[in-house]
């Protein structure tokens, strides 16, 4: 399975906790544009991720997942009831 990492890093600038909030938000985006701009063939994307730091700040940002890796976590999710059918 492939996978790239793409950072972006703010060395000596303090920040508060809405600033960062707001910028993994502009970067999720920015990300996201990337991906359609380069036409990536994504065959059933999932994408996980949030601003909220004190949740789980691993997970602080986006990631994109693809394939089987995705189709797992998304059939994990739906089994705790996250999902709901429409």
């Amino acid at each position: 399975m492939a996978r790239s990492e793409f950072r972006f890093v703010v060395d000596g600038v303090e920040l508060d906790e809405a600033q960062k909030a707001r910028i993994a938000g502009e970067i999720q985006k920015a990300g996201l544009n990337a991906l359609h701009t380069v036409s990536a063939k994504l065959s059933n994307p999932l994408t996980v991720g949030h601003g909220n730091i004190k949740l789980r700040p691993e997970w602080y940002g986006l990631w994109v997942l693809d394939g089987g890796p995705a189709d797992d976590l998304g059939n994990k999710i739906n089994d705790i009831g996250f999902w709901m059918q429409r």
